[in-house]
């Protein structure tokens, strides 16, 4: 199921209206019900799914099964401070804790932290002996490394190389710039700066046959953008 651009609220009370035009500014809309069950996930899977601790104070374990339905960031909400409540639900497997009011820039942050932290993991698993090859391209995760053909490197950015690495690991999904922002640490832009699409521009430069026709990085209207190639995991030794 594709990731849609929403934040699921479980919680008895409503969401504030400030919470709810700060994150409109970035598309996403904020979906609200009061009962932890059924999930109704019409819209698709959320970016994060916020939960109050009232709710899961009976079954916290509930946590753990929910990520294996939805492995997307799950904070806990509380309406006050309790050090035993955030414990007991941080054990139990959620990303965070905080405590209301929510402020909206924080929420944002911490949403893109844990976003960060997942793709560092999955950044990883990758680093070990394998090669990632696309086309004419063999990148090497463990090295931070990409060769084209001749066996000449090419030269990126540090923010250039984590962009490619993330097409690279999601081939053929629509990864939205909200994402990538995330992903290169720049939560606290606004929805109109454009320095993710520069990036793009730039990596596009250096990877396109032509980069006004650009064909590994498709953009997708309303949605982002693609990488469209057919990804191959190979162990080094077989690189070669």
């Amino acid at each position: 199921m594709s990731q849609s651009h929403y934040l699921l609220v479980i919680d008895t009370t409503p969401v504030s209206d400030e919470l709810k035009d700060y994150f409109a500014k970035f598309n996403l809309d904020i979906v609200q019900q009061k009962n932890l069950y059924p999930i109704h996930l019409e819209q698709g899977m959320p970016t994060a799914i916020l939960i109050h601790w009232s709710i899961l104070k009976n079954e916290p374990e509930t946590i753990r099964q929910f990520y294996n339905n939805y492995p997307v960031p799950i904070i806990i909400i509380s309406d006050s401070r309790d050090e035993e409540v955030s414990i007991a639900m941080l054990e139990a497997g959620a990303d965070d804790f905080m405590t209301k009011p929510l402020y909206p820039r924080e929420l944002h942050a911490r949403i893109g932290a844990i976003a960060r932290r997942v793709i560092r993991a999955q950044q990883k698993i990758a680093h070990g002996k394998d090669v990632l090859m696309f086309t004419n391209w063999r990148l090497y995760p463990a090295s931070r490394q990409v060769f084209g053909e001749n066996n000449q490197e090419l030269q990126l950015s540090a923010g250039e190389y984590d962009l490619l690495l993330t097409f690279v690991q999601q081939p053929q999904r629509v990864l939205d710039r909200e994402f990538l922002l995330q992903i290169t640490k720049n939560t606290d832009l606004t929805p109109f700066d454009r320095r993710i699409d520069v990036q793009i521009s730039r990596l596009r430069q250096k990877i396109e046959v032509d980069a006004k026709k650009p064909a590994l990085i498709k953009t997708i209207r309303n949605g982002g953008y693609m990488f469209t190639p057919r990804v191959v995991t190979l162990k080094e030794s077989d690189a070669e």
